[in-house]
């Protein structure tokens, strides 16, 4: 059976991390800060290092897709924008997308993609519509990713669309990836709909 670890994990290499920072209203947290308030069931999901896309892949039998909602020019909230080194006026790419399995909205992702990163042949990430940011990412070989912040999202934040939180309180955890010279920030929240929390599935070859 394929076994669903992260087989790029290896891969994936530390760069700077931040302080805690509000945004959109949530308030995002550098893990040191945040690791002793996350249960133990979310953390071997909100803390796996590897490709979200590809471990969702393996839980979802052949039934995961990708929902593009929004792609557009747009200036980042404050935080992003510092986290990105970029000039309060400047904008940059901002893609909504929802992850899918089963047709089921599991995780809301806010990508933010600066102007000087979609140079030459990253100008594809203009053009990825309903494909997967991850897959992209995660084959790149000099792939770079900060430590992750994390939140607990309340049911009034900006951050994710209202008919996708249900007045739930949500787990989100974000990074900076650096591939080559491009740098990109990806927010992942995990959404109500999102099943497979308990850790026991995810010591078997072929589970989640």
């Amino acid at each position: 059976g394929r076994v669903c670890a992260s087989a790029m994990k290896d891969r994936v290499l530390y760069v700077q991390s931040h302080r805690a920072q509000q945004s959109r209203g949530v308030i995002w947290r550098d893990l040191g800060h945040a690791r002793q308030q996350i249960p133990e069931d979310v953390t071997h999901w909100l803390l796996d290092e590897g490709s979200l896309t590809q471990r969702l892949q393996c839980c979802s039998g052949g039934q995961f897709s990708v929902l593009l909602l929004s792609q557009r020019w747009a200036r980042p909230s404050p935080d992003e924008r510092e986290i990105m080194q970029m000039r309060d006026r400047e904008v940059a790419q901002v893609r909504q997308t929802l992850l899918r399995v089963n047709g089921q909205p599991w995780v809301f992702a806010r990508s933010i993609i600066p102007r000087e990163s979609l140079r030459g042949v990253n100008r594809r990430l203009c053009h990825l519509g309903n494909r997967s940011l991850g897959s992209w990412l995660f084959q790149a070989p000099d792939l770079r990713r900060s430590h992750f912040q994390v939140a607990h999202i309340d049911p009034h934040s900006k951050l994710v669309p209202g008919e996708l939180q249900q007045g739930a309180s949500l787990w989100g955890r974000r990074s900076r990836f650096e591939v080559g010279s491009a740098a990109l920030l990806v927010s992942e929240v995990f959404l109500p709909a999102f099943r497979p929390w308990p850790r026991t599935l995810s010591t078997r070859p072929g589970t989640c």
